[in-house]
């Protein structure tokens, strides 16, 4: 080979290199592009969900599921008739803390043998969420058994008010999650 030989050799290499450069910054950015666009979808939130089903709505993953309520139930919603016999704030606060544990305790459990019964999947994540939205709706669940029990004129004594509301709530609560379980996604 001559001299001028290598030199044309040598510039169509030096002209291939950069074209190979120029595609692989080209490349680097579409990479950096589409991990960008990736970390944007992951950041985005869910705002609602709802499920067209009998007693349960999710309004969002930071929602309220709500428990023992038909849909008539959740379009007149309302805080109970102050004129009717209120029981003591500490009372209502001892009863929301109990039921609180017991959803704590109890729930996890709950979800995971009727997941299990249905076969639907019911991640940790997702079980705390639901198990949230319970604990989130448990004033307003008491305040109804206690304009119930009032209506019904139950409740001689604080401890069988407690019962009535207990396992009134109780019972909601393995209704709602039964119905939530054996519906379809």
């Amino acid at each position: 080979m001559n001299g001028s030989d290598w030199t044309t050799y040598l510039n169509n290499l030096s002209g291939y290199v950069q074209e190979q450069d120029k595609k692989i910054q080209e490349l680097t950015q579409k990479l950096e592009q589409l991990q960008s666009n990736l970390n944007e979808q992951k950041t985005n939130r869910i705002e609602k969900i709802e499920y067209k089903f009998d007693q349960l709505k999710i309004e969002n993953l930071n929602g309220t599921l709500h428990i023992g309520m038909s849909p008539q139930d959740m379009e007149d919603f309302s805080m109970p008739d102050q004129s009717l016999p209120q029981v003591t704030q500490p009372f209502k606060q001892q009863l929301v803390s109990e039921l609180s544990n017991f959803v704590e305790q109890e729930g996890p459990a709950l979800i995971r043998n009727l997941s299990e019964e249905y076969d639907r999947k019911i991640d940790k994540p997702y079980q705390g969420i639901l198990l949230e939205d319970i604990i989130k709706q448990l004033p307003s669940r008491i305040a109804f058994y206690e304009k119930k029990a009032a209506d019904e004129k139950i409740g001689a004594n604080d401890s069988a008010l407690r019962e009535y509301i207990s396992s009134h709530i109780k019972e909601e609560i393995h209704h709602s999650l039964t119905v939530y379980m054996q519906s379809s996604d």
